[in-house]
């Protein structure tokens, strides 16, 4: 039997953490367990402990690091629940397309308004993540000036890569959705597996890019007002996830109360003569849960909490430094 790779644990924590403690780690490791395999109840309290460093290091965790490091990371937070955000909009906004044709004319205010307000979030979201590249510019360019491209080179590599695969797999989705004009429909099951799989490779690439974009702010040095700006724009930021929520929910139940049977997957292809109410539900739990919303409901709701939380770090940090 080989013997266990015991520096494989300390991969858990942060690089830097690695780079004064890793020896010493795996030593005692070594020591402690004599060539046996590490407990689970020590591997998982090795990445309770490993990921809590990485928060603490990220500025999300912990009264240690500045308040510059904690409204920074608290603001990264943010960003990657505005990108969960834009994933799960994606689904939302594909799922509800054309549900005017089912709901009375009379009924279409409150949904209208809630969905609006769900466009106009996604608005403002692209606008404030804009502002915040804007401002952030000054501050990177003095850090190529002074630092060079070491450290900034692989994420913003990945950022590239990212894009590209975004790009390249939207352009092969749409010649392959053109070359079905005119041959007959498409097979259901194969045409939403290769929907599926075009949309898992751009939440990804959503994420990857995101991720990859806090990679380079963690390691350039802003000045005070420009973080504080950084922390303004997450607090609005914030607000925007909240009315994006409260429109996705709002909506949802107008629809359910008006017009329950645009849950019904097959209802715009049913015939005239046949009542909606009579169809049955694919993929969903009741006539008022379908799937697609259940998914979003569940990628929305931690973000939004971990948003909340980024929130109320960077206001407690802002208030303090008034």
């Amino acid at each position: 039997m080989t013997r266990p790779d015991y520096a494989r644990y300390t991969r858990w924590y942060p690089s830097s953490w690695r780079e004064r403690y890793g020896v010493e780690f795996v030593t005692l490791l070594e020591e402690t367990y004599a060539g046996e395999r590490v407990p689970v109840k020590a591997r998982l309290s090795i990445v309770r402990a490993g990921t809590f460093e990485r928060a603490r290091e990220f500025g999300l965790a912990g009264v240690g690091g500045g308040d510059q490091r904690a409204i920074t990371g608290s603001a990264l937070a943010i960003l990657m629940a505005w990108a969960a955000f834009v994933v799960a909009g994606s689904v939302f906004a594909k799922y509800v397309e054309h549900w005017q044709w089912v709901t009375s004319a009379h009924d279409q205010r409150l949904p209208t308004v809630a969905y609006d307000v769900v466009a106009a979030g996604a608005m403002l979201g692209a606008l404030i993540t804009g502002v915040a590249a804007f401002v952030a510019v000054p501050a990177f360019l003095r850090h190529l000036r002074s630092q060079g491209w070491r450290g900034v080179r692989a994420p913003l590599r990945r950022v590239a890569l990212a894009g590209l695969i975004m790009v390249a797999s939207t352009v092969a989705l749409l010649l392959w959705a053109r070359s079905l004009h005119g041959g007959g429909a498409a097979p259901f099951w194969p045409n939403r597996l290769v929907f599926l799989t075009w949309f898992g490779v751009v939440a990804a690439m959503v994420f990857l890019a995101a991720a990859s974009v806090g990679g380079v702010v963690r390691r350039v040095e802003f000045p005070t007002r420009v973080t504080r700006t950084f922390g303004g724009l997450a607090l609005a930021m914030n607000v925007v996830l909240v009315a994006i929520f409260a429109g996705v929910v709002t909506w949802w139940g107008a629809i359910a109360t008006y017009a329950p049977w645009f849950f019904v997957t097959n209802v715009l292809t049913a015939p005239a003569t046949t009542s909606p109410r009579a169809f049955t539900i694919v993929g969903s739990l009741s006539h008022v849960a379908p799937a697609p919303l259940i998914v979003v409901g569940l990628v929305m709701v931690p973000s939004l909490l971990v948003a909340l939380y980024g929130s109320a770090r960077i206001a407690v940090r802002l208030r303090r430094a008034d």
